[in-house]
């Protein structure tokens, strides 16, 4: 296998499920939880969905419905769930439904968040200069796994940047600071986001990594650096994983630099 870099810079209930295989547990209660015209249905495959801690498409199933379905104790089910797999990229959305959905929705979400803030990792602010808020990012090329993707991309980003001796990536209790908050620290503020940009042909995958820098919490760009691969072959979510594992150290140098420099 080969990379070139370059760098540029500037339920059903539970008694339907198949025995077979966890993930094919996994896409029937997804596809319930979806579906199913029954709410109590829904409930209990939101419920059964906390048991599969680590699956991305579980964690995704149970955050579209926290956000989309209809009954709020489908969506009070789905919250609390969350809070179980113990991933805490749920956080903003419950912390918007502990606030602003019915009561029974807000218990969970609160519940939920609970959890989710004993996985927050510490927070040393001795020597840190900056807080540098990891966004959503951007895919485009690839639609099935996206939020896998994009997870794991973000992941590696923070532990990229978590590495920095004066810069921090998370905040206590995974909060995301306000500017007092930053004040108060004596932090400045940065946001680093971006795209990854796909494209398949001939056997061989080629990937794009742009990212940008703005400041935080206002956003006004102020740098842009970007890295490309090519490997050799499928379009997967395997494939990808190796475009972005080669791309992500070409571009974290350049931010680093950049944040060094305006402290």
């Amino acid at each position: 296998m080969r990379i070139f870099i370059i760098i540029i810079t500037s339920i059903v209930l539970s008694s339907f499920i198949t025995t077979n295989a966890r993930a094919d547990s996994v896409d029937v209660l997804i596809k319930t939880l979806r579906t199913s015209d029954n709410y109590k249905v829904r409930v209990t495959a939101a419920m059964l969905l906390s048991r599969h801690k680590g699956v991305g498409k579980a964690f995704s199933a149970l955050l579209y419905s926290l956000n989309h379905d209809k009954h709020p104790t489908v969506r009070g089910t789905a919250a609390l769930s969350l809070g179980k797999l113990g991933n805490n990229k749920a956080i903003p959305s419950l912390k918007k439904a502990s606030k602003k959905d019915k009561s029974y929705v807000r218990k969970m979400a609160k519940q939920a968040l609970k959890l989710l803030e004993n996985n927050c990792p510490p927070v040393n602010f001795k020597g840190k200069k900056i807080y540098l808020n990891i966004g959503p990012f951007g895919l485009t090329g690839y639609k099935s796994g996206k939020a896998r993707i994009l997870s794991s991309m973000r992941d590696m980003l923070s532990g990229s940047f978590s590495r920095v001796s004066y810069v921090t990536p998370y905040w206590p209790k995974c909060k995301v600071p306000s500017k007092k908050d930053l004040k108060k620290k004596r932090l400045k503020g940065y946001m680093l986001d971006g795209t990854l940009i796909l494209s398949h042909g001939g056997g061989e995958l080629s990937c794009q990594l742009k990212v940008f820098v703005t400041t935080f919490p206002r956003k006004a760009i102020k740098m842009m650096t970007s890295a490309g691969a090519s490997l050799s072959g499928d379009l997967n979510e395997a494939t990808i994983r190796q475009c972005y594992e080669a791309t992500i150290p070409a571009v974290v140098p350049n931010v680093k630099r950049f944040l060094a420099n305006n402290m």
